[in-house]
């Protein structure tokens, strides 16, 4: 005959294993073999975004009435690289917030890297390398038309690095949309092709 404590000790570890096995369930779900929940560490120690509500003063002056124009600021920000304060290309794109649109500001801000910049951001890192960006009109066909709301901008990036090493160049194709605000316009989505 089982004492009653231990069978209350029984229901208890019967108890605590059936939890378990719900919550190691539902952490996983259809398509999702192999992954994890990040921990409460993990959560921990993620830095928090704090955007800037300035832009940078060589950017102080863009004409927002401009889509050109916003767009090539945006992306001289986005790419414009500084592997001596930065500590990653998110870094960048956090300088140019007061040039998107709040919509995506939201985003950016929400979802930052999960992960670190990898081995050629630490490699740009090891040569103290410094990204001097340009940018130049693309060609592409077939491109939606521009409405008084949004304009559709494809343009050539080239990265220019200094450093020691010398870093090589580095060129993109980058589809950007802007959207006319209130206060001008804004980008509202950087997609490198």
């Amino acid at each position: 005959m089982i004492h009653t404590w231990t069978k209350r000790q029984v229901a208890a570890i019967f108890g605590a294993a059936t939890v378990s096995l719900v919550l190691a369930s539902c952490s996983h779900g259809a398509g999702d073999a192999g992954t994890t929940a990040p921990t409460a560490d993990a959560v921990a120690t993620s830095p928090a975004v704090i955007p800037p509500s300035e832009l940078p003063a060589a950017f102080a002056n863009v004409d927002r009435s401009s889509p050109d124009a916003v767009a090539g600021a945006v992306l001289e920000l986005w790419y414009g690289w500084d592997a001596t304060k930065d500590s990653g290309p998110y870094d960048a794109k956090l300088r140019a917030l007061p040039l998107l649109d709040p919509a995506t500001v939201s985003d950016l801000v929400a979802h930052p890297p999960v992960s670190g910049p990898g081995a050629e951001w630490l490699a740009l890192v090891d040569a103290g390398a410094i990204a001097a960006v340009s940018t130049a009109p693309g060609v592409e066909s077939g491109a939606p038309a521009d409405t008084d709301i949004r304009a559709y901008r494809q343009v050539e990036v080239t990265q220019m690095f200094t450093g020691n090493p010398k870093p090589p160049p580095a060129g993109r194709i980058v589809s950007v949309v802007v959207k006319r605000g209130f206060d001008g316009w804004r980008v509202l989505s950087v997609m490198a092709k």
